[in-house]
């Protein structure tokens, strides 16, 4: 009997040791960031525990995994469960509470949560945002009303149980972040690691395909990848990266790379910003995630955390330099970021930016938000429904003007579990309309001097060298193309008469749209300006300055209109009738021997460059061959930007001047030398 009473009380003591080991373990896993190990944990002892506080503690707990793994909904019960308690004295509680309400779309109890923390709640950053969500609250009546025009369809054939998320169009292909077939489970959210995977898009059909991934350079095990973005001619990739968090690794947490396509395959991603950039601040670890190039691949935006925001994460931009590098990243500034989150920028080609926030007057979680620039400034307008919801609503990416995809976690709408990827359509009825065309004159470029050309042939040219347009100057060098322009592309416009050579120019629409706003009347014609200059023969150059059928070794000419995308070396249309140029002119002198050197800008390392421009004479060597002309008569040279004409180059006018194409005459060869054809 005796032994019967003493063992009791050892046994009680053994179970509020093993209750309060397991609860210890259970915030050591919380404060790792293994939320979903926490979760399981403390739903554990819960099952197994008596103790109304201990109880209360662990609801509360899971409630704040939840939120930290940005599963706000499903908090919402647990923070129920532990706020009911009544045993919490933590205003933290009654705060997110008072989210994770509005999150489920009980408004009027997220009210009075708010409500009550502005009255008791004693963090100054947090009432000053409680206040804000008292006004943001007004405003969901009317935001929640679904526009009659809009129509969403979840890519039910393109989704699975996992996440997608972060679509976007690249030519006919959807990119996209999943976490199916994942072979490792993150211990934050229970599932699997994302990774980049595309399809290829019916031009008839917007949410059909079988997905791949992409190569294991770039998806890499244990570590997500996420939220791609493109440099216009898809050659280059900036993405987010996290890793598994191990010691082991130089960089921890989320960072932004880059990988290059060399035509077959994916390069290994590099860190795009210096590791420096990565220090910690005061023990605060830096990410950047969420990334998005501008159209001229000239200005990323990006969402960070860094030090110095209004909120928990906000949207930063950066500047592509001279040197290749890009600058000090920079706050896009109040009107954009809240005391909130701010991410998943967009920007279309017209320059509009869309972005996801949970700081800005919205329905639920994330909503998409638009804005656009007007008198200098910034205008923020929220979709509205049925893109926003009460759930997270982000990542949205037009395929055309009033047509894309956006992400959701949201439970209705066809949803098939975690984040889905949908389609939506704008039908709302076009009541102004802007025509944008190109005009402008034709010269004939005499050392300083311009003289009018007149009867020249004319040629607009889209981004893939694709002539769009034709027309021809008037008695006055006047043209103007019938061909409307849209905005946000690159043009080149090439001018053709006997005897002169091209300089081709580029003109780029990106930025120069009109805001609909901004339109007065029904149809509006906008006309831009540019000139074309053309040149007299200017292989007479290269005939030693008289028409000598021996040639002037060291004559070196520009040879105008060779033009390639920027970091590409392919040979466009455009670029493939100037080297035809040069063809017949090697055919009328059989036994010349010339260098074909390419030049590059300096956007770049001076490494890549060198590289860059080797390839781009080497591809225009090998089409030249592939006319037939003998290849013991061309050497390739690439001079990278060792010869810049313009060192300071700022516009992509002065770039593409630097990106020059010249031919330099080395001799005369042997015609023992040559091969059987002669050529």
């Amino acid at each position: 009997m005796n032994r019967i009473l003493y063992i009791f009380p050892l046994a009680m003591i053994f179970m509020m040791w093993s209750c309060a080991t397991s609860y210890k373990s259970a915030e050591n896993k919380m404060k790792e960031g293994k939320y979903e190990t926490a979760i399981e944990m403390y739903k554990s002892l819960m099952a197994d525990s008596k103790d109304q506080k201990l109880i209360a503690m662990a609801n509360y707990h899971i409630g704040e995994c939840y939120r930290l793994s940005n599963r706000m909904p499903m908090a919402e019960p647990f923070y129920k469960k532990a706020f009911k308690s009544q045993v919490i004295e933590d205003e933290n509680l009654l705060y997110h509470y008072a989210f994770a309400l509005k999150a489920v779309g009980n408004y009027e109890s997220a009210e009075k949560g708010f409500k009550k923390y502005v009255q008791e709640g004693s963090n100054y950053n947090q009432t000053k945002r409680a206040r804000q969500e008292l006004k943001n609250l007004t405003e969901v009546g009317k935001l929640s009303e679904p526009d009659p025009y809009i129509t969403i369809e979840n890519c039910d054939a393109l989704n699975s149980s996992a996440a997608e998320y972060s679509p976007i169009v690249v030519d006919d292909r959807l990119i996209f972040t999943s976490s199916r077939e994942s072979s490792m489970i993150y211990e934050a959210t229970g599932t699997g690691f994302t990774n980049l995977f595309y399809y290829d898009l019916d031009k008839d059909k917007n949410c059909e395909g079988t997905p791949t991934p992409f190569n294991d350079l770039v998806n890499l095990e244990g570590f997500h990848e996420a939220s791609p973005t493109f440099t216009k001619n898809g050659k280059v990739m900036v993405f987010a990266r996290s890793n598994a968090g191990k010691k082991k690794d130089i960089i921890r947490d989320v960072k932004l790379y880059y990988s290059q396509f060399d035509g077959e395959n994916w390069s290994e991603a590099k860190v795009l910003f210096p590791v420096s950039n990565y220090d910690n601040y005061n023990g605060q670890a830096i990410w950047d995630a969420c990334p998005a190039l501008t159209a001229d691949g000239e200005r990323l935006y990006f969402a960070s955390n860094r030090p110095g925001g209004y909120g928990g994460i906000d949207i930063y931009r950066s500047d592509l330099q001279a040197n290749g590098q890009w600058s000090r990243p920079k706050n896009m500034g109040k009107t954009i970021n809240t005391a909130g989150n701010d991410m998943f920028p967009y920007i279309t080609r017209e320059r509009v930016l869309y972005f996801a926030s949970d700081g800005h007057a919205g329905i639920g979680g994330l909503d998409i938000f638009r804005a656009t620039m007007k008198d200098g400034k910034i205008k923020i307008k929220n979709l509205g429904a049925p893109i926003n919801s009460t759930a997270d609503d982000f990542g949205l990416t037009l395929k055309d003007r009033k047509n894309g995809y956006f992400a959701s976690n949201r439970a209705s709408d066809g949803a098939k579990g975690d984040d889905d990827i949908y389609y939506f359509e704008d039908n709302t009825p076009d009541t102004k309309t802007v025509n944008y065309f190109l005009a402008g004159t034709s010269y004939l470029e005499e050392d300083i001097n311009r003289t009018l050309l007149a009867n020249v042939k004319m040629e607009l040219l889209n981004e893939k060298g694709e002539v769009i347009g034709e027309t021809t100057s008037d008695s006055v060098g006047r043209f103007k193309f019938e061909t409307p322009l849209e905005i946000g592309y690159d043009y080149t416009v090439v001018g053709n008469k006997t005897d002169f050579i091209s300089k081709s120019r580029i003109f780029s629409t990106i930025g120069k749209g009109i805001p609909e706003d901004d339109l007065e009347d029904p149809v509006t014609n906008i006309v831009f300006e540019t000139d074309v200059v053309l040149f007299q023969n200017v292989f007479i150059a290269l005939e030693g300055g008289g028409g000598d059928d021996d040639g002037s070794a060291g004559a070196s000419i520009v040879l105008e209109g060779i033009l390639y995308d920027l970091d590409s070396w392919e040979i466009r249309p455009d670029a493939a009738r100037e080297l035809d140029k040069l063809v017949a002119f090697l055919k009328s002198k059989p036994y010349l021997m010339v260098e074909l050197g390419a030049h590059t800008d300096s956007r770049a390392s001076n490494r890549y460059n060198m590289k860059l421009s080797r390839r781009r004479a080497e591809a225009a060597v090998e089409y030249i061959v592939e006319q037939g002309i003998s290849e013991q008569r061309i050497v390739a040279k690439g001079y990278g930007e060792t010869q810049l004409v313009i060192p300071d180059a700022v516009s992509e006018e002065e770039h593409q001047v630097n990106r020059r194409t010249t031919v330099t005459v080395l001799g005369q060869i042997d015609p023992s030398e040559l091969d059987e054809s002669g050529e």
